[in-house]
């Protein structure tokens, strides 16, 4: 028996048909992109560890399209604090983060950058106060910051809680996410992801389409 199972295998492996040559390549493909992923998610920390950029308000630094690599935060560094120390990210001072606006799990997730920190009862340049502490973001494009802005008629946004973060972009892959973009809606559903359009969003990639990003941007990374 062991030695059928050796000639089957072998066979498998050295065969010049080519379905046996086809299958091999796709399982010998398989095993990378699980590999790829693997690292993925171990250095990313996040369920989602790949976000599809929808607007232009980070531009010129993410642009729509791209592909962006996110990892679990342990800290935020502000635009604030890191011009102090000269820390930078993605062409600017501090960290760009992804965030649930007002921490709603329905809505579609904002990628910005970090401004500062504001305590309960700081008042913001428009004299409003906040109700609680948070991040104020803005887009590197936009001349406002997010909050207290109103976006399509959403509720106001509110300073960014650190448990509403769903992560620190690290890394890009330009353009990779125009295939994600152009999914038409009907089929998010079987892919098990979401593409509400906005003017400000990043949509988390689809899990099944993982394997085709990942292996892609780990080839076209700057």
């Amino acid at each position: 028996m062991q030695d059928q199972a050796k000639e089957l295998v072998t066979k498998f492996l050295k065969s010049d048909n080519r379905w046996f040559s086809l299958i091999r390549d796709i399982v010998f493909a398989l095993l990378i992109v699980a590999l790829v992923m693997s690292i993925v998610y171990a250095y990313s920390g996040s369920v989602t560890p790949l976000v599809a950029v929808e607007s232009g308000s980070m531009e010129p630094h993410i642009n729509i399209g791209d592909v962006v690599l996110i990892k679990r935060p342990t800290e935020v560094v502000t635009y604030k604090e890191g011009k102090t120390t000269n820390y930078q990210s993605f062409g600017n001072y501090g960290d760009v983060i992804v965030y649930r606006p007002n921490g709603d799990a329905n809505m579609t997730p904002i990628i910005h950058r970090a401004m500062y920190w504001v305590n309960a009862g700081d008042t913001l340049p428009n004299k409003q106060k906040v109700e609680h502490a948070g991040y104020i973001t803005k887009g590197d494009n936009n001349l406002e910051i997010d909050q207290p802005s109103l976006f399509s008629g959403m509720p106001r946004l509110e300073p960014v809680k650190p448990e509403w973060i769903i992560g620190v972009a690290k890394l890009r892959a330009p353009g990779l996410g125009y295939f994600r973009l152009a999914l038409p809606t009907v089929v998010d559903p079987l892919l098990l992801g979401s593409n509400i359009k906005s003017e400000y969003a990043a949509s988390t990639a689809p899990h099944l389409l993982l394997p085709l990003t990942v292996a892609s941007s780990f080839f076209s990374l700057e």
